[in-house]
């Protein structure tokens, strides 16, 4: 396994210069006989945009998996959308989520969260683009004039990477095509079942299809993206707790990996603890080659 593990030690001092008032805003003190983090819940945010039962338990898994490692309550959080996610994180609302590889990267390059651990990704197609049979959409090129449903701004499989392949594709959104965001890769397939939307892109299509939630029959595949560098992370706010975020890294990474009842997270075996900006960096430039505004994305 890959197990980078730079900057524990500046992390530790960096917190340790935290003043108390930064302290009390997520739930800790300095001074003697004031609750410590210690003494309060935990607040973990699940990544939104699914009602898929299967998918939901797994990320009560990792719920259950941050309670044991700090040996303190969770408290359960989840946000409208991935963004709505990071700025819950970087106002301290919200101690330790798990987040999107192209969400996780936005996060970083604002300075709104701090990355724990990511697992690399497998070199696969990150995501597909699905159309019903007998639309008359067949492939990239049939997809301009018609309407696209995204899964929210943040995330990868359901967003930034189809958008990056209608774009390479000379597609550009508004232009080209209309999109909407449906709220989940569940919401965006069944837009297009219905005939709300003329084309989806998820990377779940069999796990919907085994659950029950789609029929995958009904649909083609059109045209499939890149793979991407990395998958999912768990983040951090930048004001949690040295302590705690200790307990984190111990834990979390070997309880993850390899772990048959996450099975829908993806990722593979390797992981890389507190990754930084480099891992991150090539969703970052192709952002910037599609004239996504990442200023604007907090």
């Amino acid at each position: 396994m890959s197990r980078t593990k730079p900057g524990r030690l500046a992390v530790a001092a960096a917190l340790a210069s935290v003043t108390a008032v930064a302290l009390s805003a997520c739930g800790g003190a300095t001074e003697a006989g004031e609750r410590s983090p210690a003494d309060e819940p935990i607040v973990f945010a699940m990544p939104p945009g699914t009602d898929d039962p299967d998918i939901l338990d797994e990320f009560g898994v990792i719920q259950s998996m941050v309670g044991e490692a700090t040996g303190r309550e969770v408290q359960e959080e989840m946000p409208a959308d991935y963004l709505g996610v990071v700025e819950a994180l970087r106002q301290d609302h919200v101690d330790v989520a798990i987040l999107s590889p192209f969400a996780t990267a936005l996060a970083i390059k604002n300075d709104s969260v701090d990355p724990l651990v990511v697992w690399k990704a497998s070199d696969e197609p990150a995501s597909t683009c699905y159309s019903l049979k007998d639309s008359g959409i067949e492939e990239v090129s049939d997809v301009a004039g018609q309407q696209v449903a995204f899964v929210d701004p943040g995330s990868t499989t359901g967003y930034f990477m189809p958008a990056s392949l209608l774009n390479a594709n000379g597609l550009v959104d508004g232009e080209d095509y209309e999109s909407t965001f449906a709220g989940g890769h569940d919401s965006a397939l069944l837009a297009v079942a219905n005939g709300s939307v003329d084309v989806a892109c998820s990377s779940i299509m069999d796990i919907l299809a085994e659950s029950g939630t789609v029929d995958p029959d009904a649909f083609q595949a059109i045209g499939e993206t890149a793979p991407i560098p990395v998958g999912v992370a768990v983040v951090v706010s930048p004001e949690l707790d040295a302590e705690t975020r200790g307990q984190l890294l111990d834990h979390l990474p070997e309880a993850v990996t390899g772990n048959e009842s996450l099975a829908a997270l993806g990722g593979n075996d390797e992981y890389i603890l507190e990754p930084g900006i480099e891992p991150f960096q090539p969703l970052l430039d192709a952002a910037e080659a599609v004239g996504l505004n990442l200023e604007d994305m907090r």
